[in-house]
């Protein structure tokens, strides 16, 4: 499998497989400035696409919290957020990769949740 790099402007995202890489770079985060999940352990993938001046973010939520609370979350609540990053308007480096690392994500979700179903 190859490596999903998304870079924002408070860090990065990238996946790898089954496994997911969150790396901050800002200031807010003086602590720990890595978490590694693990695919399973997510519910969804929040994804609010950058436009010419409007920048976006890329929120991972994991299992037990509510992904419809972040649809209208601002992107103040999600720099502050560690398992989400922020995709600059100006500064994308390229759009593609959130949509590929969204599609990917997605997609490995959706086959999880129907192997689980086929067990039940």
């Amino acid at each position: 499998m190859k490596e999903i790099a998304v870079q924002g402007m408070n860090g990065e995202m990238v996946v790898e497989g089954d496994k997911i890489t969150v790396k901050h770079t800002g200031p807010l985060f003086l602590g720990k400035r890595e978490v590694v999940l693990d695919i399973h352990s997510l519910q969804a993938v929040v994804y609010k696409k950058a436009h010419l001046l409007i920048n976006g973010f890329l929120k991972l939520v994991p299992k037990g919290d509510n992904p419809m609370l972040y649809q209208t979350a601002t992107l103040h609540q999600m720099g502050k957020d560690e398992l989400a990053i922020i995709l600059r308007a100006f500064e994308n480096t390229n759009p593609q990769d959130a949509e590929d690392f969204y599609t990917y994500v997605v997609g490995r979700l959706d086959q999880i949740k129907a192997a689980e179903n086929n067990h039940l």
